[in-house]
């Protein structure tokens, strides 16, 4: 275990839905979902739009001298992450994720969904089962307060899910999945990939708290992502400022939805046990793609900090911020220094 930094950070008033990621950009600070979204510098120069989708709010920046196509451009990538959304929604009806779920199989699968469901049974492997997106059943009972939640687990187990590219089925019977610990990222990406091919080297792309950096900023300087602390309210407070440049980041935390009043129970839930994590307050992970950091920072939230730091330690370009529940931070080897 790596601990570069073993100082208590004080704590503050409880939070109950609050973001841990805060951008500060420019000259301005912008508090990611909230209703903030201050850029100082002219609009020839940066141009951005926010929009909610699957519930989330959406930042899209993009840094250009030509405003008209980089307009263009933002449309065109809030229209592809809406099509990704359709496909990778649980809680849409007539997705092909919910499809699935409903009948426990899928004919011609989108493509996409075959990828996300491959990274993702592959990230299951990894982490011995940490992450795991049959989880739904267990998450389903937690939210409508059923105390039996571990009766679920007959039906949670990756390696019971058959993918191919010409159909996907669920082994068991009554087994459903999510792919709400992988699929912002996932968008994320797909925001990010669209603003790169027509030409855009210097972006921001961030939904919910998953974001991509590239480039930097119409300053000339790298992305500032301003870790905000897990337990204060107030917007500012922070843990630090880290730079970003052609890097995604993604955090979990136990504060954004709670089930129950103390906040032991909330929607992070270790598959391999049926309960909330009892060590880990948030996770920031840094990597070279945003379903990465998405997945990762999932399943280093459900282990104790030495397991989390080992994993993240022996993966390449992957650095990590974990941060207790009595507020200590462990860093592990190459986590940029924050500010």
């Amino acid at each position: 275990m790596t601990e570069r930094q073993n100082d208590k950070v004080g704590d503050g008033s409880r939070v109950t839905r609050r973001r841990f990621l805060q951008i500060t950009a420019v000259s301005g600070s912008l508090l990611l979902g909230g209703k903030l979204w201050h850029l100082a510098r002219s609009r020839a120069q940066t141009i951005s739009e926010t929009r909610t989708l699957m519930g989330t709010i959406i930042n899209l920046v993009v840094v250009s001298d030509n405003a008209a196509q980089a307009e263009a451009a933002v449309t065109a990538t809030f229209a592809e992450m809406a099509r990704l959304i359709a496909i990778f929604d649980h809680r849409r009806a007539d997705s092909p994720l919910s499809l699935l779920n409903q009948t426990g199989r899928l004919e011609a699968p989108p493509p996409e969904l075959v990828e996300l469901l491959s990274l993702s049974v592959a990230y299951g492997r990894l982490t011995d089962g940490a992450f795991d997106i049959s989880v739904k059943p267990m998450v389903d009972a937690q939210r409508a307060g059923e105390t039996a939640v571990f009766s679920r687990q007959r039906l949670v187990d990756f390696q019971q899910i058959d993918i191919r590219a010409e159909q996907v089925q669920l082994r068991q019977p009554g087994m459903a999945l999510t792919l709400d610990g992988i699929a912002k990222g996932r968008v994320v990406d797909g925001a990010t990939a669209v603003l790169q091919a027509q030409g855009f080297p210097n972006v921001l792309v961030e939904a919910g708290g998953d974001l991509v950096g590239l480039g930097h900023r119409a300053d000339g300087q790298a992305w500032h992502v301003g870790i905000q602390h897990p337990r204060r309210q107030a917007a500012g407070s922070l843990l630090g400022v880290l730079p970003v440049s052609m890097a995604a980041v993604a955090t979990s935390g136990d504060y954004r939805y709670r089930f129950s009043e103390d906040g032991r129970q909330h929607h992070i839930i270790d598959p391999r046990t049926g309960s909330s994590p009892t060590e880990l307050a948030g996770v920031t992970v840094m990597a070279p793609t945003a379903a990465d950091a998405d997945a990762l920072s999932t399943a280093v939230m459900v282990m104790n900090v030495d397991a989390g730091l080992t994993l993240i330690n022996r993966l390449p370009h992957v650095e990590a911020l974990l941060v207790t529940k009595s507020m200590q931070l462990h860093f592990s080897d190459g986590f940029p220094k924050l500010t």
